[in-house]
């Protein structure tokens, strides 16, 4: 008898600075996200408690930074310095990846706007290296799910948490998230 195992070979990897709500948080997006899936109809699966995060900064390309981006990129974020802060998110919208997939995400005014310095710090720092990375501009957003599904923006109950760090994750689709550094805000 011949056993054989299913091999998959991840797909590309991506690399990004990021901000991991905590687990309090993380269920409340998951509750969201399928109240909303329910509420309009969606066939999309929420992201799960552990998928769930806020995108700063991300590498540009596709096959990864390898050991000199690496760090590279722990070399910036140690230099970062910013007080802790309150993310907010009271809004949900849709933005598109493309005919067939938008991203169901969580967003918000004001309540964002640690979020948005904190991304321009570290892309201020990344270029001043020399480096560009998948986007200049950021407006903090958290995926809930993809599905085909377009709305206009609409305003929710906020989803918020205390940020007292973020992290360097290493993402490979349908794969746990990968930490590989975690940085403290200073004053937390």
């Amino acid at each position: 008898m011949t056993l054989e195992r299913s091999l998959r070979i991840p797909g590309s990897a991506s690399h990004f600075f990021a901000l991991l709500p905590d687990a309090a948080a993380a269920a409340a997006a998951d509750r969201k996200a399928h109240a909303l899936r329910s509420w309009l109809g969606l066939s999309g699966r929420p992201r799960g408690t552990g998928k769930y995060h806020v995108s700063l900064w991300g590498w540009p390309a596709r096959e990864g930074p390898g050991a000199d981006g690496i760090r590279l990129m722990r070399s910036v974020a140690e230099r970062i310095s910013q007080a802790p802060f309150k993310v907010s998110f009271d809004e949900v919208a849709t933005f598109a990846q493309g005919a067939e997939r938008r991203a169901l995400v969580m967003t918000g005014g004001d309540g964002v706007i640690g979020a948005a310095r904190l991304h321009e710090s570290l892309d201020r720092d990344i270029r001043a290296h020399g480096l560009r990375g998948g986007r200049s501009s950021c407006w903090p957003h958290m995926t809930l799910l993809y599905d085909r599904w377009r709305t206009e923006p609409f305003s929710v109950r906020p989803l918020s948490w205390r940020v007292t760090d973020f992290v360097l994750v290493r993402s490979v689709p349908r794969e746990p998230h990968v930490v590989l550094g975690r940085w403290t805000l200073a004053g937390s």
